[in-house]
C-alpha cells in the first residue's frame, strides 16, 4: 500500500466533510473532519510514523475515532464510513461544492433539481439558462457562480504550494537517504514558490542513473509509475501530484537545475545573453560555440552560480524571481536587492485565539510563537461588528488585555505578546470602536470582509477612507481572495498603496496558503513606493503560525526587502513603525 502524506490525508478528510454536509449530517460531525483536516495540513510531523508509534491524538482535532479512520486510511487506502459517503452521492459533487458561491448546500440543491454531479455539468446548466430557472437563482446569483467556475477550471488540476511544497521535501529527502544521490533538488515552479503547483521536478546528481531510477520508483508515496527510463522517471504519487525525477552527472547539476527551475521567459533571455557572447546554456552546461553554433568547448555547469558567472552575472538572482521582469539586468550590474528570508522574521502580525473564531489559547499560540524563536506575537481576534465570528465586545476586550499584561508579567524567556485587533471596514469605511478603545491597543488590523461583486470605485473609497483613520496601522489581506475559489475583490490597487505610501498605513502579506494576498505584483508595486509590509499568517490553530514560510516565498517573489517588512523590526522598531506612535 503506498504511504499517504498529510495533506492526501487531510484532503479525503474534507471530502468526507462535505459529503457530510451534502448529506445533511450534523453540523459538529462535519466540522470535526474540517478540523481536523485543518490541524493535519499544519503539522510538522507525518501521521503515517504517528501512527505507528499510536500517536494520532496527538494532533489538535483527532481523537480516538478519527485516529482509528485515519489509521485505517494508512492501511487500505479508505475507512468503512468514508466509502459509505462516497457510495451515496457521485464524486462529481464534492469537485462541485469547491466553487465559489455553491458549496454543499447548494450542490445538493442543483444535483437534486437538474441533476447537476460535476463542475461540467453545471456549466452546462448555467450556459442552457437551467440554473437560472431554480428559485432563488437570480441574473447575479448566476453571473457569480459562472465565474466561479471559470475561477475554479483556471485551477483545476493544481496543488497549493502549502501541499506540494512538503511533499516535495519530503520526496528528496529520501532521494538523499539512497548512496548513489549526490543531491537531490525540487525545481520548476516549485521552487519558484508559486502560489499553485501542477507538478513536482526534482534534479538528481549521480554516477549511477539506474539505481536512482529504481530508487524513485520505490518511494513509500508513488501510486503508479507513469513511466521510466535511464535518466527520468515519471511518478502519481498519493497526493495525485505528478513528480518528474531527472538524473544528472554532478558535473551537469548546477546547469540542469537552472535550467528546470526556469521559468521560460527568464530562460529565454539567458539563452540570448550566451548566444551574443558566442556561447549556448542549456541543461548539461555552457559551453563556447563557433560561427555555425556547435559545441567547441565545455566552459562550466556544477552549480548554478558558476552558470551565471560565466554568463556574466555578478548575482545569482533568487529562483523566486526567475520570470524576466527586472532580474536580469540586476543580476548583470550586481544590483539585485537582499530579499527577506525566513531567518529575518522576528513575530507573527496576525493570529487569532478561542476569544473568537480560532481553535488555539493565546498561551498556546505564544508557546508556538516561542517554538518558532520569535521575540514577539500578536494577538488579533475579530472586532465586535463581525458578528457571526463572535466579535468581542468591549467588556471581554478588557478581559483580553488583563490576560495579556499577566502573561507579558511573567514571560520570562517567551515572546511579548501585543495587543491587537482585526477590525472590520464597513460600508462607510468606518471600523469598530470609538477612538478612546482604539487607541488602547498597540496596534490595529483594518479588513474588508464584504465587497465581492461591488464596483472598483466604491470599494476602493471605503478602504481608503478607513486608511484615513489614525488608529487602522495595517490593512490586513487586502483584496480578501481565496485562491481557486473566491475572486479578489476589484480594488485599484494602485490608488490603495498610494494611500498607503501618504498616511504611512503598513500593508499585510496574509501567508495563510489560500490566500497569499498581496500577491507578488502588488508586492513589487508596494517596493517602487516605499510601501511596508506585514506578514501575518491569519492563524486559527497554533500551527498556523507555522505558515510564515509561505509568507516569506511571497514576500520574496514580490522583492520585498528587511528594510521594508515589519517582522524583521525588533521590538522598537516595530513601535515606532506603527501610525499610532509615529504622529
Amino acid at each position: 500500500m503506498p504511504e499517504l502524506d498529510n495533506a492526501a490525508i487531510a484532503r479525503e478528510l474534507e471530502v468526507m466533510g462535505d459529503l457530510l454536509e451534502i448529506a445533511g449530517a450534523d453540523r459538529f460531525r462535519v466540522l470535526s473532519y474540517r478540523k481536523a483536516a485543518n490541524s493535519i495540513r499544519a503539522w510538522p510531523e507525518q501521521l503515517s510514523a504517528m501512527a505507528e508509534q499510536d500517536r494520532l491524538t496527538e494532533v489538535p482535532g483527532v481523537g480516538k475515532r478519527l485516529a482509528a479512520s485515519i489509521t485505517e486510511m494508512l492501511h487500505h487506502g479508505t475507512f468503512p464510513e468514508f466509502e459509505a459517503a462516497k457510495a451515496e452521492y457521485p464524486a462529481g459533487l464534492v469537485e462541485l461544492t469547491q466553487v465559489a458561491g455553491v458549496g454543499p448546500t447548494r450542490a445538493r440543491q442543483f444535483y437534486d433539481k437538474l441533476g447537476v454531479d460535476s463542475v461540467d455539468a453545471l456549466l452546462h446548466a448555467i450556459d442552457s439558462g437551467e440554473l437560472g430557472r431554480i428559485g432563488g437563482m437570480g441574473e447575479k446569483t448566476v453571473a457569480s457562480i459562472r465565474r466561479g467556475v471559470e475561477s475554479f477550471l483556471a485551477h483545476r488540476g493544481r496543488m497549493l504550494l502549502r501541499d506540494a511544497l512538503p511533499l516535495a521535501e519530503r520526496l528528496a529527502a529520501e532521494l538523499l537517504e539512497h548512496p548513489a544521490v549526490l543531491s537531490a533538488t525540487p525545481a520548476g515552479s516549485l521552487r519558484r514558490m508559486q502560489e499553485t503547483i501542477g507538478d513536482i521536478d526534482i534534479i538528481t546528481a549521480s554516477e549511477d542513473g539506474p539505481a536512482v531510477m529504481e530508487a524513485v520508483r520505490e518511494l513509500p508515496a508513488v501510486a503508479r509509475v507513469l513511466g521510466s527510463g535511464e535518466t527520468k522517471t515519471s511518478v502519481l504519487t498519493t497526493s495525485g501530484l505528478q513528480v518528474d525525477v531527472r538524473v544528472v552527472a554532478p558535473e551537469q547539476a548546477g546547469a540542469a537545475l537552472q535550467y528546470f527551475t526556469g521559468s521560460k521567459e527568464h530562460n529565454v533571455a539567458l539563452r540570448e545573453i550566451a548566444k551574443r557572447a558566442g556561447m549556448k546554456v542549456n541543461e548539461y552546461g555552457v559551453f563556447r560555440v563557433d560561427a555555425q553554433g556547435t559545441e567547441v568547448e565545455r566552459l562550466g555547469g556544477a552549480t548554478e552560480d558558476e552558470v551565471y558567472r560565466i554568463l556574466g552575472f555578478a548575482q545569482t538572482p533568487p529562483p523566486e524571481i526567475r520570470h524576466d521582469t527586472g532580474e536580469i539586468e540586476a543580476g548583470l550590474a550586481g544590483t539585485l536587492p537582499r530579499l527577506v528570508e525566513p531567518g529575518d522574521i522576528r513575530g507573527d502580525f496576525h493570529a487569532h485565539t478561542t476569544s473568537t473564531d480560532a481553535h488555539s489559547t493565546l498561551e498556546e499560540n505564544r508557546a508556538m510563537a516561542a517554538e518558532l524563536g520569535y521575540e514577539y506575537l500578536v494577538v488579533t481576534d475579530h472586532a465586535e461588528n463581525l458578528r457571526m465570528v463572535r466579535g468581542m465586545t468591549v467588556p471581554q476586550l478588557e478581559e483580553q488585555w488583563a490576560e495579556v499584561d499577566a502573561l507579558n508579567a511573567s514571560r520570562g524567556e517567551l515572546p511579548y505578546i501585543l495587543k491587537g485587533v482585526e477590525l472590520n471596514v464597513g460600508p462607510d469605511g468606518t471600523v469598530d470602536y470609538d477612538p478612546e478603545i482604539l487607541a488602547r491597543f498597540d496596534f490595529c488590523i483594518a479588513s474588508l470582509h464584504s465587497g465581492w461583486g461591488e464596483e472598483s470605485g466604491a470599494v476602493t473609497e471605503r478602504l481608503l477612507r478607513a486608511m484615513d483613520n489614525p488608529y487602522v496601522d495595517i490593512i490586513g489581506h487586502p483584496t480578501g481572495r481565496i485562491i481557486g475559489r473566491r475572486d479578489p475583490i476589484a480594488l485599484d490597487m494602485d490608488a490603495v498603496l498610494a494611500k498607503a505610501a501618504e498616511t504611512g498605513t503598513i500593508m499585510e502579506l496574509n501567508a495563510y496558503p489560500d490566500r497569499l494576498d498581496l500577491n507578488d505584483a502588488h508586492l513589487r508595486l508596494a517596493m517602487r513606493r516605499g510601501v511596508r509590509i506585514a506578514i501575518g499568517t491569519d492563524a486559527h490553530r497554533a500551527e498556523h503560525m507555522r505558515y510564515m514560510r509561505y509568507g516569506v516565498a511571497t514576500a520574496r517573489r514580490g522583492w520585498v526587502t528587511p528594510n521594508l517588512c515589519l517582522n524583521a523590526q525588533p521590538l522598537d522598531t516595530v513601535r515606532s513603525w506603527l501610525r499610532r506612535n509615529s504622529r
